[in-house]
């Protein structure tokens, strides 16, 4: 019955998007973080709905005539690099297991959707669209999860699909948009449909609660910190941050409470000694190829992993147990530094900084401006979500997640499209104003007569 009911959905939303760069991409995205083939299991489970995405995406570049200049920035740079540092390690690199093919595949379609996203309709609807895009998308997983622990009252055990990878993963993802349900919540013309985001924001974040995932609760805490922080009223922020404590105290099992404990005492935590490991037998990898690193997820081959073993010693100083197999990288700064070497690294940086360059330059165009005050509070809702991603994916392997690079180009979207309306404003307002007659050319008419 579902797979009927997606596709009468998704066919009208294809002829559609063939129409608009702006809705193919936006088709493209959800297929993309949505996965929506993921919860089926007839006939439409094996569509390529992603491809078909595409597909309306190519066809909508040449059929749209609303579509916008090129957005080339610092960031698009800097992303163009990225990739070809990933195509060279990928052809230097040291294993050929199926996950590096699948890695730089993404990577490659990420970039085109980026290319795609940075000519597409800038305007403040298009741009409103997106954002309900992306955060419906991702978010969904989180409802769900949060909307059975609820139905389950604290006993049902999340298991991540494959697109949100693990736990902690899915945990992340769904904090990462979770800033955006607030937003929309100020800004969605209908009260009724803003409550009604504030809900799934709420579940959003039950669902996070459910994962049992200590990034997780670290993200938790780092949204609540910006939220107080940077809230107009202090009063409400604090009022606000106080009931999403008691409800992650209520709704959080004996258990839960106990995993979160660990953290106090992270030395003596297995799991976390093992992250420790895992990050100085990337970094010996790294030092062995500095320019292009052992290519994507390359300690998670046996063979690799047995040549860089016996070198651990070389770290010595820094204490850890030695590794016992292979290893995922547990964190996205490790991550790259193994994978791509240290101008990955470097390249990876700077991407992420173009990124929050992007957001500040946005919240100093607008901010005290009632008429892109819009802008100034996305702009903020980016902010919030790159510094949950910053702090808690340094012990996560979430690198190369498509919500990232989806994010840091709507940041240029949203900066181009700030300041493309300003220029607007300013040339209107300079067209209005009375010119003065030029003094010499008024002198020669007085003097003719």
């Amino acid at each position: 019955m579902r797979d009927i009911a997606l596709v009468l959905i998704f066919a009208p939303m294809f002829f559609y998007a063939m129409r608009y760069l702006h809705t193919s991409t936006m088709l493209w995205v959800w297929t993309a973080l949505a996965a929506p083939s993921s919860f089926l299991y007839g006939f439409a489970a094996t569509l390529p709905l992603n491809k078909i995405a595409v597909g309306a995406t190519v066809l909508a570049m040449v059929a749209d005539r609303t579509k916008k200049k090129f957005v080339a920035d610092g960031s698009f740079t800097f992303h163009t690099l990225l990739l070809l540092q990933s195509v060279i390690s990928f052809g230097v690199g040291l294993t050929d297991i199926q996950r590096t093919y699948d890695l730089l595949d993404r990577m490659s379609k990420i970039f085109v959707l980026s290319c795609f996203m940075r000519i597409a309709n800038r305007s403040r609807l298009a741009i409103h669209c997106m954002v309900i895009i992306f955060t419906l998308s991702v978010g969904l997983h989180g409802i769900l999860e949060g909307f059975k622990y609820i139905l389950s009252a604290g006993s049902h055990k999340v298991q991540a699909s494959s697109v949100m990878g693990d736990n902690n993963s899915l945990a992340l993802n769904v904090l990462m948009v979770l800033p955006f349900f607030f937003y929309l919540f100020q800004y969605t013309r209908s009260k009724l449909v803003g409550l009604g985001f504030l809900f799934l924001g709420v579940l959003g974040f039950v669902g996070v609660i459910a994962t049992a995932s200590r990034g997780g609760l670290i993200g938790i805490v780092v949204l609540a910190i910006m939220f107080i922080w940077q809230s107009k009223r202090k009063g409400l922020g604090i009022l606000v941050v106080i009931v999403m404590a008691v409800t992650l105290v209520s709704l959080a099992p004996d258990k839960w409470v106990q995993r979160m404990d660990t953290i106090k005492t992270a030395e003596n935590d297995d799991s976390f000694m093992s992250r420790v490991a895992s990050w100085k037998m990337h970094t010996i990898m790294a030092l062995d190829r500095p320019l292009t690193g052992g290519g994507f997820s390359a300690l998670e081959d046996a063979r690799v992993y047995n040549i860089y073993r016996p070198q651990f010693g070389i770290l010595d100083f820094i204490p850890s147990e030695p590794p016992v197999g292979v290893l995922a990288a547990h964190s996205i700064y490790f991550e790259v530094l193994g994978d791509l070497g240290f101008s990955g690294l470097f390249l990876y940086l700077a991407l992420l900084t173009s990124w929050m360059l992007n957001i500040h330059r946005t919240k100093v165009a607008t901010k005290g401006d009632p008429e892109h005050a819009w802008a100034y509070d996305l702009a903020i809702a980016f902010q919030r979500s790159i510094t949950v991603f910053l702090i808690s994916g340094a012990a996560l392997s979430m690198a190369y997640f498509e919500i990232i690079y989806v994010q840091l180009t709507m940041c240029s979207v949203l900066r181009r499209a700030v300041d493309e309306l300003l220029l607007a404003r300013a040339r209107a307002t300079a067209s209005a104003e009375p010119r003065a007659t030029p003094l010499v050319p008024a002198m020669a008419a007085y003097a003719r007569h």
